[in-house]
């Protein structure tokens, strides 16, 4: 039998392998993007064998409730395009109104959104104020949180006050040891539903493996950042790392289907 390293090296596909993509992004930014349309992720996604993408708009990393909204509503009609297949993170710009946003939330979430993704470079901090109703209504409806992190101690700091308030939600540390892998591997050990993603460019050798055995194979979970990275590249290596077949499936997205399937409606 051909381990799954073998599968892709000739192009096959991935037999019995769930493949879940945790970190996606649609929509335009700030360099050339030949084709964003959604149409051509979900052709990449059929090639590959992933099931599904839980995605943002590029918007997230805005802060005005316009442009937040938009996006919102973009990635809410690839759902609606590929139900089952495109998966949506909402984001949300912090409000002093506070019921406003919990409304907010609580519409987003019954047009089907799975999850919330969030971006600090907005200029708020992942504990300001004005998420507070976000947090409250995630971890009532246990969803995923996902965070844009690089690293920084304060970041963590503040995650894993947020996780002990918040014991419900997924919270999801964005690039996985992309600077300071100890400080993620110490994060996601600490808090029983604090995990980190595979999202980065330059992997250097050995990383991969060095967070699923020091951070736990239960609490890395695979993400590609299409459209910045292509999937097969983010797959390859994955596929490449010096681990067991039954980790690597863990990581493609046995540990994702389980944060998915937590979600209350």
């Amino acid at each position: 039998m051909r381990t799954l390293l073998e599968l892709g090296r000739n192009g096959q596909p991935l037999a019995g392998v769930e493949i879940i993509d945790m970190h996606g992004h649609l929509g335009r930014y700030g360099f050339a993007i030949p084709d964003v349309s959604v149409d051509t992720v979900v052709r990449g996604m059929d090639r590959l064998g992933v099931k599904q993408l839980v995605t943002s708009h590029m918007r997230c990393m805005r802060w005005t409730a316009d442009e937040v909204e938009s996006g919102n509503d973009e990635v809410c009609a690839a759902m609606r395009r590929f139900p089952g297949r495109i998966l949506g993170y909402l984001t949300v710009a912090p409000s002093a109104d506070a019921p406003a946003t919990r409304r907010a939330v609580e519409r987003r979430i019954g047009e089907g959104f799975s999850g919330v993704k969030l971006h600090n470079c907005n200029g708020f901090p992942y504990d300001h104020a004005g998420y507070t109703p976000v947090y409250e209504v995630a971890n009532a409806h246990c969803m995923p949180v996902l965070f844009h992190t690089w690293g920084d101690a304060r970041e963590f700091a503040q995650v894993a006050a947020l996780a002990g308030r918040y014991p419900d939600i997924s919270f999801i540390l964005a690039h996985g040891g992309c600077c300071n892998p100890e400080g993620y591997i110490q994060a996601v050990r600490q808090h029983p539903r604090v995990f980190m993603d595979t999202t980065l460019s330059s992997s250097p050798r050995g990383l991969v493996e060095r967070l699923a055995t020091e951070g736990g194979a239960d609490k890395v979970v695979w993400g590609s950042d299409v459209y910045f990275f292509s999937e097969s590249q983010q797959i390859g290596k994955i596929l490449g790392a010096a681990l067991s077949d039954d980790i690597k499936r863990k990581l493609l997205g046995l540990n994702a289907a389980a944060i998915l399937g937590r979600i209350r409606r």
